[in-house]
C-alpha cells in the first residue's frame, strides 16, 4: 500500500466533497470550414426528482440562504441520530413502566439499538459504493418512521425491541451524511477544520438536548411522545435527503456473493459483543451462563469472519489498513478517550440519581453542558491548526483529569449545581477532543486514497459506539464492586452494642410513630432505614472511585502525550542539527 505526497493530500481534501458539485461549462469552439456542424453531446437526466433539481438550482443563486439550509439539514440530520439512542437510554425509568417490564429488562432497548447500528455503519461503505447513502438513508428512514408510528399503537416490549434494532440499522447512515451536508457549505480550506468541527454538532449536542427534551415529552403522554418525535424527526430528515441531494461518486458493483458469508459473521459477532458489553454488569458477568456462552460465538464469529475478509481483494472490513500502526494508534486513543468522556453518562448521571434526582431536576445542569459543547465546538473551529493539534489533545485530556478529581469529593449532600463546572469542563474537552482526532484521521486516512474516506468515517463511527458501551461496561462494573466494598466495610462497624447507631435507628422509627404503633415494627423499620442509607452511601462512595479511576486514567494519559510531545521536540532538534552539520 503506497502513500502520496503531503500536496496531493491536501489536494484531496480540498476536493473532498467539491468534484461534480456544480454543473460543468463547455467550452465549444467553431467548427473547421467544410466540416459538419458537430451535434451536442446527450446529457444524461438527472437522477433526482425535478423538485429537487429546482430546489438546487435555485440555492446556488442565494449564497446564504444554500449555507443556511445546508448548516440547518446537517444539524438535525446529526441531533436526529444522536437522539436515537439517547431518548431511549435517558428515559429507561419512565418506559419500562409503560411496557410492563423490569429495570434490567429495559437496557435490552438499548442493546438492540447498538447491536445494529455498529453493524450498519460497518456495511455502509460498499452500500454507498454501489446504491449511494441517498437511496439507503430513504428506505432505512421510511421503513423507521412506519415501524416507529405503528409503535405509538402498541404496548408490547417485544415490537419495541424490534422496532429499537431497526432504528439502529436505519440510523446508521446519518452520522457520514451530517458531515457531507455540512461540508458542501465551506470552502475546500475550511472543509476538514471548521466544516469536521459543525459537522459533529448534531451528534455531540443530542445527549443534553434529550435529557432538556424530555421531561416535557413524557410530561404531555408518557413514552409514546418520545417515539413520536423520533418519527417526525426521521420523516424530516428523509424529505432533507430527496429535497437536498449529495453529489455521489459513479456507483460501481462491489456486492459480492461471499459478502453473504462475510456480513453475517461480522454482525454476528459486532451484536454478541454489544450484548455481552450492554447487559453484563445488569445480570453480572458470572451469574448468567448466557452471558459466557454469547460471548463464545461472538468470538468464533469474529474469527471466522477475520479468516474470510483477510483472504478477499474487495472486503467489507480493510484490516489491512485498520491493522497499520497508525490506525491502530488512533483507534485505541478513541476508545480510551471514549471511555473517560462516559464519566459523564455512567459516573455523573448514576450519582444524582442515586441521590435521588430526576430528568426533571437536572434540565439546568444539561442546559450548562449543551452550552459548555457548543462553545467547545466554536472555539475549536476557530483554533484549530495541525501544529496544535497535540496541545489541543492535551489540554482536553487535562481538563477530565482535573473535572473527574473535582467530583471524586462528592458527598450525599451534592446536588446538580456542584456538576456545574466540571461537567461544563468535561463537555467542553469532548467538543474540542473530537473535531481535531478526526481531522488527524482524515489527514491519515488521505495519504492512502479518498477511497478510505469513507472507511476512517465508519470506523470513527464505530469507536464513538464501541467506545461508549466499552465505558459504560468498565466503569458500571467498577462501581457495582466497589459499591460491595464499602457497603461491607460500613456494615462492619454497625452493631446495636454502640449508642450513635441505636440513636439513629431511634430517629428513623420516631418519624414513622404517626403511622406505626407497633414498638417491634417500627424497630424493624428504623433498622431498615439505616440499611437504605448505608446502601447508598456505599453507593456514594463507590461513584467516588469511578471519579478517582477517570482521574488516573486521564494523568497516565497526561503523562504519554507529554512524553511524546517532549520525544518529538528532541528528534526534531537533533534533525535541525545534523542537517546544520551536513
Amino acid at each position: 500500500m503506497t502513500t502520496r505526497s503531503d500536496s496531493d493530500v491536501r489536494q484531496d481534501a480540498g476536493e473532498l466533497t467539491t468534484r461534480d458539485a456544480s454543473p460543468e461549462k463547455e467550452l465549444s469552439t467553431p467548427p473547421p470550414e467544410g466540416l459538419p456542424k458537430p451535434q451536442p453531446a446527450s446529457v444524461p437526466p438527472s437522477q433526482h426528482h425535478p423538485f429537487a433539481v429546482r430546489v438546487s438550482t435555485w440555492l446556488w443563486h442565494y449564497p446564504r440562504g444554500r449555507i443556511a439550509v445546508y448548516a440547518l439539514a446537517s444539524l438535525i440530520i446529526g441531533l436526529t441520530q444522536g437522539l436515537g439512542i439517547n431518548l431511549v437510554s435517558s428515559n429507561l425509568t419512565g418506559i419500562q413502566g409503560s411496557l410492563g417490564i423490569s429495570n434490567v429488562e429495559s437496557y435490552w432497548l438499548v442493546a438492540a439499538y447498538t447491536a445494529t447500528s455498529v453493524t450498519g455503519t460497518i456495511l455502509l461503505y460498499k452500500i454507498r459504493t454501489q446504491f449511494g447513502f441517498r437511496r439507503f438513508g430513504e428506505y432505512g428512514l421510511l421503513f423507521f418512521a412506519v415501524a416507529s408510528l405503528a409503535q405509538t399503537f402498541t404496548h408490547d416490549f417485544q415490537t419495541a425491541l424490534a422496532v429499537r434494532a431497526v432504528m439502529g440499522f436505519a440510523m446508521a447512515s446519518l452520522g457520514p451524511l451530517a458531515l457531507f451536508y455540512m461540508f458542501e457549505i465551506f470552502p475546500p480550506a475550511k472543509k476538514l477544520t471548521a466544516g469536521l468541527c459543525f459537522g459533529l454538532a448534531g451528534s455531540q449536542i443530542a445527549l443534553p438536548v434529550s435529557r432538556i427534551i424530555s421531561p416535557h415529552l413524557l410530561d404531555l403522554g408518557h413514552w409514546h411522545q418520545l417515539t413520536m418525535l423520533e418519527s417526525g424527526l426521521s420523516l424530516i430528515c428523509l424529505a432533507i435527503i430527496w429535497i437536498l441531494p449529495l453529489t455521489h461518486p459513479p456507483r460501481v458493483k462491489v456486492f459480492e456473493r461471499i459478502d453473504w458469508i462475510s456480513y453475517p459473521l461480522i454482525a454476528t459477532a459486532v451484536a454478541c459483543m454489544s450484548v455481552v458489553l450492554t447487559m453484563g454488569r445488569y445480570y453480572w458477568w458470572q451469574e448468567k451462563d448466557w452471558i459466557g456462552e454469547v460471548l463464545v460465538v461472538g468470538i468464533i464469529a469474529l474469527t471466522l469472519s477475520f479468516m474470510v475478509e483477510l483472504k478477499r481483494k474487495n472486503p467489507i472490513i480493510d484490516l489491512r489498513w485498520l491493522m497499520t500502526p497508525e490506525m491502530l494508534l488512533f483507534t485505541g486513543s478513541m476508545l480510551f478517550i471514549r471511555m473517560l468522556l462516559s464519566e459523564q453518562t455512567t459516573g455523573m448521571v448514576g450519582f444524582l440519581n442515586l441521590v435521588g434526582l430526576v430528568n426533571d431536576q437536572l434540565v439546568t445542569l444539561f442546559c450548562v453542558i449543551l452550552a459548555a459543547t457548543v462553545a467547545g465546538l466554536v472555539v475549536v473551529s476557530i483554533i484549530h491548526k495541525a501544529n496544535r493539534i497535540v496541545y489541543i489533545h492535551l489540554f482536553s485530556i487535562a481538563l477530565i483529569a482535573v473535572a473527574s478529581l473535582m467530583d471524586a469529593n462528592s458527598t450525599a449532600d451534592t446536588r446538580a449545581e456542584q456538576f456545574y463546572l466540571t461537567q461544563g469542563m468535561i463537555a467542553f474537552a469532548g467538543a474540542i477532543f473530537l473535531p481535531t482526532s478526526l481531522w488527524l484521521g482524515f489527514i491519515r486516512a488521505l495519504q492512502f486514497g479518498q477511497s478510505q474516506i469513507i472507511s476512517f468515517v465508519l470506523v470513527f463511527l464505530s469507536t464513538q459506539n464501541v467506545g461508549a458501551q466499552v465505558g459504560g461496561a468498565f466503569l458500571g462494573t467498577l462501581q457495582i464492586l466497589r459499591e460491595k466494598y464499602h457497603s461491607a466495610v460500613l456494615v462492619e462497624h454497625i452493631s446495636l452494642q454502640n449508642p450513635l447507631v441505636v440513636e439513629r435507628i431511634s430517629q428513623y422509627s420516631h418519624l414513622l410513630k404517626p403511622v406505626l404503633t407497633d414498638g417491634t415494627q417500627l424497630s424493624a423499620e428504623g433498622l431498615a432505614q439505616l440499611s437504605t442509607k448505608i446502601t447508598q452511601q456505599a453507593g456514594l462512595l463507590a461513584y467516588n472511585d469511578v471519579f478517582r479511576v477517570v482521574f488516573y486514567m486521564s494523568l497516565g494519559c497526561i503523562v504519554v502525550l507529554g512524553g511524546h510531545i517532549i520525544t518529538g521536540r528532541i528528534q526534531t532538534k537533533k534533525r535541525a542539527a545534523s542537517e546544520a552539520v551536513a
